[in-house]
């Protein structure tokens, strides 16, 4: 059952629930509204401090009827809830609209003075952003699977299928919107999970999602020790540490393998809350610092002396 699940997780990894509060990304959608309940259910196990937050993306006609039914089953619930919209300026593609969310749920965050934002991210999307990586070239790193908790970000469905929603769903009857752009194989992940995932499991006889499921675990054994091993590593060759700012050491960085350079920059990156948008970077950066050669690499940008170099996420 969903729920012998969702409160296993919450027990063996207290970090999900934080102490301050929590902030519930809802968009209307089967899986958030599920969590939504779930978070009543357990409420119990929750700081008192629950806010339901919901956006209007006003890209279809109909979202504002998703808001609504939101605002209303929250209300029901008996948690707070706050309303954020985009312009249709704001929305250019999937990952422009991905962005202003992230900063909408933040933005939440801190005027009700939460420390933990929840989505409803489960298996199926994890086994889905694993096909979708490895399809653009991702490593070890880039391809496993997402965090339970990745501070302020938790995703306590994580481990759970979308079948095992459903079944929670129809039970309780929680009402949710089908979004019509969910059917679509105009975009990639769909195409993953309606036509590549079930061929796929066709092919095979048997239920792809769940090896690839078991993969993803196995490979984020390894992912977290790789992390750690590094993270203590860049603390050695840090200089100086300011919020998106790194100086870092650059005789002692060229002192390791190119495989470890190129690990401790991902890291060195990523500790600063950015992002390396391919492996092409990746390796363009780690030249840049051998060369003594300053590059601005548009989400981040890096200066580098003979001594040290910085690393600046913008």
């Amino acid at each position: 059952m969903l729920e012998r699940t969702f409160i296993s997780t919450l027990k063996s990894n207290p970090e999900i629930v934080g102490t301050q509060g929590i902030v519930l990304a809802v968009s209307g959608g089967k899986d958030s509204m599920v969590l939504l309940h779930l978070a009543k259910r357990f409420e119990h196990h929750l700081p008192n401090n629950v806010v339901v937050a919901t956006l209007n993306h006003g890209i279809r006609r109909d979202a504002l009827e998703d808001v609504k039914l939101v605002v209303q089953c929250a209300q029901n619930l008996e948690f707070p809830v706050i309303v954020g919209s985009l312009s249709p300026k704001s929305f250019c593609d999937e990952n422009t609209l991905r962005s202003h969310r992230r900063a909408f749920l933040l933005d939440v965050m801190d005027q009700v003075k939460a420390d933990r934002i929840w989505t409803a991210h489960h298996a199926d999307d994890a086994v889905e952003t694993m096909v979708l990586r490895l399809g653009r070239g991702a490593g070890l790193m880039g391809a496993t699977s997402p965090k339970l908790y990745d501070d302020p970000w938790a995703k306590p469905l994580l481990t759970v299928f979308s079948e095992d929603i459903e079944e929670f769903r129809r039970r309780f009857g929680v009402p949710f919107r089908e979004d019509s752009t969910n059917l679509l194989t105009d975009y990639e992940r769909n195409k993953i999970r309606l036509e590549l995932i079930p061929f796929w499991s066709e092919l095979l006889g048997y239920d792809v999602r769940k090896t690839l499921f078991s993969s993803l675990t196995s490979m984020s054994v390894f992912r977290e020790f790789v992390e750690e091993q590094g993270l203590c590593l860049l603390d050695q060759l840090t200089v100086e540490r300011v919020p998106k700012m790194l100086k870092l050491r650059r005789k002692a960085f060229l002192s390791y393998s190119r495989s470890a350079q190129l690990v401790l920059f991902y890291l060195a990156v990523k500790s600063l809350k950015g992002d390396i948008r391919s492996r092409g970077h990746l390796e363009d950066a780690v030249n840049c610092v051998s060369k003594i050669s300053d590059r601005d690499f548009g989400n981040f940008a890096l200066k580098v002396n003979k001594e040290i170099f910085v690393v600046e996420v913008l």
